[in-house]
């Protein structure tokens, strides 16, 4: 069975482009495609967060090489126009039992259009971890996010529509290791995703709808310099469907709220 392993997992993660035989199925993969690019996806360890710790920075989420053909014809997609887009996001802890740590964040994108290419973003997030040991963390995490996104994809003049919702939870665990410069925390964790897409054709009105629910494995490290500068690098795949790195850079003050 371990020997079978690797192919087991290079069969799953070709699945999906393997089943996407019509111009329907191949026009729904590009859909779902983005929309899970824009979801809300950790990009930092479980609860890592004192109450009164907060994290304000900046996300910089890469674009991965889409193919867009669809029916012999190749739309454009998001990956022509840019490679990354950032997103602000802010974090703080929460008081908590003694144990845990609880966090609540939110994301915001505001539509302001890059070589023809907008997303209109919010997004939400709350989470909880379990420290059973001195410096292992448990952690359990619910989000959702909402944007609408316009771009050129069946004309390069046209400005075509898609708004994505997505909702999820993952479960994760980390483990910091202290240092003279600050803190090290290499993480793992699994989630699952409920997504919904819309595109709409602003040539003809037509709209084309996806509705999935995706399994996504991420792993990264988290770290923390003693002058309250966050550092983030990410990787995260949903099998099938995309593999991209995530990075973050944030000011970590401590408002001191609690232990």
């Amino acid at each position: 069975m371990t020997a079978r392993l690797p192919i087991l997992l290079s069969l799953a993660a070709a699945a999906g482009p393997a089943m996407a035989q019509t111009m329907l199925d191949q026009e729904q993969r590009l859909i779902e495609v983005h929309s899970l690019l824009v979801a809300l996806s950790p990009v930092g360890a479980p609860a890592p967060y004192r109450a009164g710790e907060a994290s304000l920075g900046l996300e910089v989420v890469t674009i991965p090489t889409i193919d867009g053909t669809t029916g012999g014809k190749r739309q454009i997609t998001a990956s022509d126009r840019t490679r990354v887009f950032p997103r602000p996001r802010l974090a703080i802890g929460l008081p908590a039992p003694e144990g845990f740590r609880a966090f609540a964040g939110l994301a915001y994108i505001p539509p302001l259009e890059i070589r023809g290419v907008s997303s209109h973003l919010g997004g939400l997030e709350a989470g909880i971890a379990w420290l059973p040991a001195p410096g292992l963390a448990l952690g359990a995490r619910g989000h959702l996010a909402y944007a609408e996104s316009r771009s050129p994809v069946t004309d390069p003049a046209t400005r075509d529509t898609l708004r994505t919702f997505d909702l999820g939870a993952d479960l994760a665990a980390g483990y910091r290791v202290e240092h003279a410069l600050g803190s090290a925390t290499p993480y793992a964790g699994i989630g699952v995703m409920r997504v919904a897409g819309d595109f709409r054709v602003s040539s003809d009105g037509e709209v084309l709808r996806s509705r999935t629910t995706e399994l996504a494995l991420h792993a990264g490290v988290r770290l923390l310099a003693r002058q309250r500068v966050e550092l983030v690098a990410e990787l995260e795949a949903v099998p099938g469907r995309l593999v991209h790195p995530s990075f973050r850079i944030a000011w970590a003050p401590d408002w001191g709220m609690g232990p």
